[in-house]
């Protein structure tokens, strides 16, 4: 028996738990595992290990739900689109988000949306496990594919550098197709590393006879430029939530190489630092988000397909897609968020940006400053996004999902 009971101990077994169910609001695990499991004098405490886990509740005790996605996420959330936006006029599509499905935490994100001036995306995410769901928890391994193909019939090139003018604008048919795999880690609580691998795309052409950047070196400006690329990013991260934070600070270093090869036809360095800051101001919770950023693309012979750009509804808000090209710029976003009923909330805030040939060209001149205000309706899996931007060139009103930054 002795022998019998000795063949069945050198097995673990799994024997104790603890269980989560869905309160206390806001409580989420960070990490589980085993304890006093090493003998001391040759002595083991108990003839099991004990079971541990981490729990942070600690929103569970903030006055009402302060940023993240809503407890209870629906597992299937269907959206479909109709709106209206500067650069790609009426918009119609859908978008279809599916979350949990195979009990593994995994999501699924759709998007397939046409416009009357031309814009046709058709985007596909899906990650394991889901982004939001793994923000600021250790985890060994996750993945996210992505595909994405946003083509416009009416892009719009106003020339390179700062110095461009809005008389000098030009329409061409601007088609880019993306696809990547990015493997993270979450190292600690605080601490992800990625692995980015991508293969892109972009085709430009439908140029008007007169076209200046037709004629501009080089003349992939007027062709395909493609590339396979090798990224790595690191991040440092404390935020409450990935998809809609109100706490917390994110760091991030970037790098990304594109060699010449079988699947490219250019070559270039780029690499980024990005900071984000969040802070709950007063109840009603009224966030402070600020963002800023510096980006330098380094190589022989850029295309515009690879250049940096400012403009459009992810940066300079209130100047058009792509109204400032070149191989480095800096960006600096402010918001105020507020609620205003139920799901709707309220942002004001300012954009500003400008762009150089070189980081070491940087200074604090003429940089493109634009006040900004919109809506948002929070989702379950999602935020629903819309903004008016007041540039020098005019208004631009957006559309379009997840918070800026």
């Amino acid at each position: 028996m002795d022998r019998l009971g000795a063949v069945y101990d050198a097995k673990p077994r799994r024997i104790d738990y603890v269980f989560l169910g869905r309160g206390p609001s806001g409580a989420k695990v960070i990490r589980s595992g085993t304890g006093l499991d090493s003998a001391v004098d040759g002595v083991h405490v108990s003839d099991h290990y004990a079971s541990f886990t981490d729990i942070d509740v600690s929103a569970s005790f903030e006055r009402g739900k302060v940023g993240g996605l809503r407890e209870g996420r629906s597992k299937i959330e269907p959206l479909p689109i109709l709106s209206y936006d500067t650069d790609i006029g009426f918009g119609y599509g859908a978008k279809l988000f599916l979350f949990d499905l195979l009990d593994s935490k995994e999501s699924i994100d759709i998007v397939l949306f046409n416009s009357t001036e031309g814009e046709r995306w058709y985007r596909g995410v899906f990650s394991y496990p889901d982004i939001e769901y793994r923000e600021g928890t250790v985890y060994p391994f996750s993945v996210d594919f992505t595909f994405d193909y946003d083509k416009w019939l009416q892009n719009n090139s106003y020339g390179i550098g700062n110095g461009s003018h809005f008389s000098d604008r030009e329409s061409y048919t601007r088609m880019p197709v993306e696809v990547s795999l990015t493997f993270s880690r979450g190292m600690t609580r605080e601490f992800v590393g990625q692995i980015v691998v991508k293969y892109k795309s972009i085709k430009n052409y439908g140029f008007d006879s007169a076209s200046i950047l037709k004629s501009l070196p080089p003349s992939l400006n007027s062709a395909t430029a493609r590339y396979a690329s090798l990224g790595a990013n690191i991040r440092y991260d404390t935020r409450n939530s990935f998809i809609n934070p109100a706490s917390g600070t994110s760091l991030q270093a970037e790098s990304e190489y594109a060699p010449h090869g079988i699947l490219g036809n250019i070559s270039f360095l780029r690499m980024a630092v990005w900071t984000q800051y969040y802070y709950a101001l007063f109840y009603p919770p009224t966030v402070l988000a600020l963002r800023a950023g510096l980006q330098q693309v380094a190589g022989n012979d850029l295309p515009v397909q690879v250049l940096t750009s400012l403009g459009g509804n992810n940066t300079l808000r209130g100047l058009s897609q792509d109204r400032f090209l070149d191989k480095a710029m800096a960006l600096v976003n402010a918001e105020l968020r507020f609620p205003i009923v139920w799901r709707v909330g309220g942002v004001v805030g300012l954009d500003a940006g400008k762009v150089w040939h070189n980081l070491l060209e940087a200074d604090l001149r003429n940089w493109a400053v634009n006040p900004v205000a919109g809506l948002r309706l929070y989702m379950d899996n999602f935020v629903v996004r819309t903004d008016f931007g007041f540039g020098h060139d005019g208004t631009g009103f957006y559309f379009n999902f997840g918070q800026v930054f």
